[in-house]
Parts: C-alpha cells; structure tokens; sequence
C-alpha cells in the first residue's frame, strides 16, 4: 500500500520575482483636459408643493381704495359741462357782449348812450360769464394750493375741496361788488359807480373765458399744474392791473388823489387777495 507520505515530496517553492518595473509618476497623470470645460452648479433646494388647506380661502385678498377720477362720474365735470353747453346755446350773443367789453375797456366815455344801456338778455350773459370765471378761478385757485403744498395729484380730484375753492372766490367777487359800489358812489358819484362796475365785470368775464384753458389742464393733467397755475396768474393780474387802470381814469382829478388811490390799492386790492389765498391754502 502506497502512502502520501511515499508519493509526494515536499518541494520547496522559490519566490516570485516580478521583474517589470512599475511606471513612474509621470506616466500615472491623468489627462485633466477633458475636464476643463466641466461647469459646476450650484445645489438647488427643493421645496414640498404641498400646501395646507385654508378654510379662509373663498374670501380673497383685500382691496385698496381706488382714487377719485375727473374722467369718471365727477361733480364738477357735470357743472362745466352744463355751463358749457349754455354758453354754446347762446354763443351768438356771447360774442356780441365780449365785443361790448372790449369796447367798454377801450372807450373813455363818462356817460353812455341810451342805446348802450343793458337789455336783460345782455345782463344773464353777464351773470354766466362771471360765473363762468368764479368756477375755472376756483379751480385754478385749488391748483396753486396744490402745487405750493407739494400735494399729490390726487388733491385735485376731492369735489368738495374744489367747491370750497369756487365759494372762496365768489365771496371775494361779492365783496368787491359791494365796496366798488359804495367807494365809487362817494368818490365818484351814481355814474361813477356805474362805470366802475361795468369795467369790474368786464374785466373778470374776458379774464373767464382765457382761464378755461389752463383750468381744464389743472383738472385733466395735474402734472401741469404748476405751468398752468403760472399762466394763470399772467392773465388774471393782467385784467386787474387793466381794471385798476380804468378806475384810476375814474377817479384822478389833482394830485391829491394819488393819496387815496394808494389807499384803494392797499385796503382792496392786496389785503384781500392776501386773504383769499391764505384761505385757499387752509383748504
């Protein structure tokens, strides 16, 4: 019988010599340039989609307040355009009576014809062009409150701010129908008065029809309100200095009456005016 131990011999193995040679580091570098070009992103987070149920959710957001417009429903659009359509009604007799006031400016006649006396027709005609220059004035009159104030354009667009403005003026035109009256009849007599008083109306009728324009820019362009406000002013101390004028025709007879023309000018001409826009500014 033949046993392992017989038919094996222990050999003894020599050790494995790797004779190749390792590469150095030079030859392990990796080529880098396919990745010059690699862009790298920045992480993005993501959020759940799933939102919680709102049992508030049928009522919706609340609104702003939207401001008043002139463009809309507005009261004092609605009163221009019905003062304009009475006055194109009777826009025929309008341009005769301009016409009279400009020859009532231009002439000196201290007594007129009888033929030049005022039908009735004529005195409504009147009463509608001052009416006509105590709405575009109030208006004009809210518009340099306006723009000394800084307001926004929103001041212009309160109806009753504008009412306020027209009641400011036709106050002061009231007031100066009544002390022209009463100065003019002392100083000047019942003629005298007369006069004065016709170039008054004369002067703030012609004066209402050049404020239309620059009144209906304060209302519809409130940007330009402070070109408007200044062109204006032009016009309306313009008649008024022509209106001083007059009345100085009126009442200059020696050299002592420049004493109380100067009187005239301070206590009813400035200080009321000064009056008129301290309250404007108020409103």
């Amino acid at each position: 019988m033949i046993t392992l131990s017989d038919s094996i011999s222990i050999i003894e193995a020599e050790p494995l010599i790797v004779t190749q040679s390792l590469p150095s580091l030079t030859e392990m570098r990796l080529d880098t340039s396919l990745f010059t070009n690699v862009k790298v992103y920045e992480p993005v987070l993501l959020t759940s989609t799933i939102t919680e149920n709102d049992d508030n959710w049928y009522l919706g957001m609340e609104g702003s307040s939207r401001q008043g417009s002139l463009n809309g429903n507005s009261g004092i659009l609605t009163v221009i355009v019905i003062l304009f359509v009475v006055l194109c009604l009777n826009f025929k007799d309008c341009g005769k009576l301009f016409s009279r006031f400009i020859e009532v400016l231009r002439s000196d006649k201290k007594r007129q014809n009888v033929f030049d006396e005022p039908t009735n027709h004529q005195t409504r005609l009147t009463f509608l062009t001052v009416i006509q220059f105590l709405i575009y004035g109030g208006i004009l009159l809210c518009g340099m409150s306006m723009v000394i104030k800084h307001a926004d354009e929103n001041y212009i667009d309160n109806f009753f701010r504008l009412i306020k403005s027209i009641g400011i003026l036709t106050v002061y035109y009231i007031f100066q129908l009544c002390v022209y009256g009463v100065t003019g009849y002392t100083f000047a007599g019942p003629e005298g008065s007369r006069r004065w008083i016709r170039y008054l109306n004369a002067t703030q009728s012609l004066a209402g029809v050049a404020l239309m324009i620059p009144a209906l820019l304060v209302l519809f362009y409130p940007n330009l309100s402070e070109t408007s406000v200044a062109v204006a002013g032009f016009i309306y101390f313009t008649a008024r200095l022509t209106f001083i004028w007059k009345g100085f025709s009126i009442f200059y007879n020696n050299i002592f009456s420049l004493v109380y023309f100067i009187l005239y000018l301070c206590a009813l001409e400035i200080i009321p005016l000064i009056y008129v826009f301290q309250l404007a500014l108020l409103i």
